[in-house]
């Protein structure tokens, strides 16, 4: 959240991150320094609680349970359009959410829970629903990753294949062939995202 007077007088651990001797300043950070002394560590994909402690236009802060702080993202929220954070979500408000990013040397966590929806816009309609299946739901999710990643590697070996003997055939149009092939191997890479959101991606790009 934001600071008030209420933390005067404490003591915490900070890290510096910028000393400039000729101003007299410090730059100084007590995220980075409890990331570093926190022992828990947080696999990406994995499900894990926090609670809601800042909200801001951007997205939202949570404490995990275990101290560290992470930030879920207006994007990663839902499939869905979020038009007002303060309608979603309360400040002390506890959540479920997937580690999309652990980056324990910069101190920052990325969180999302879309990825914890079972159809997008899910978190807007039955938001206690998702939390109370997130576990199930996040092993679904990954189990579909993990089947596009196998097609994409099977696409692209056969490709490969095809392509070798084809070159050696003709030679005259071993370019062409290096063309379609290419064109194959990216209209063959599948989004992570549900159907609903590669439309909408698409859509975009037009």
């Amino acid at each position: 959240g934001v600071p008030d007077e209420s933390i005067i007088g404490n003591t915490v651990q900070v890290k510096f991150l910028d000393i400039n001797e000729e101003e007299g300043k410090l730059v100084i950070s007590q995220r980075r320094a409890l990331m570093e002394n926190q022992n828990t560590d947080l696999n990406r994909g994995e499900v894990v609680s926090g609670t809601i402690t800042g909200l801001r236009q951007y997205g939202a802060f949570l404490e995990l349970d275990g101290g560290v702080a992470g930030l879920l993202h207006i994007s990663q929220i839902s499939y869905d359009r979020i038009d007002n954070l303060e309608s979603l979500f309360k400040i002390g408000q506890r959540c479920k959410v997937m580690i999309l990013e652990h980056d324990k040397s910069n101190g920052r966590v990325a969180l999302s829970t879309k990825t914890l929806e079972p159809s997008p816009g899910d978190i807007l309609k039955d938001m206690q629903s998702v939390f109370d299946n997130a576990e199930e739901t996040a092993k679904k999710y990954h189990e579909r990753m993990d089947a596009e990643r196998q097609a994409r590697e099977a696409a692209a070996k056969d490709i490969v294949a095809g392509l070798g003997g084809n070159v050696g055939e003709s030679g005259g149009d071993a370019l062409g062939t290096v063309a379609d092939s290419i064109e194959s191997i990216l209209a063959s890479i599948v989004s992570d995202a549900p159907e609903g959101e590669n439309a909408e991606a698409n859509a975009g790009s037009e």
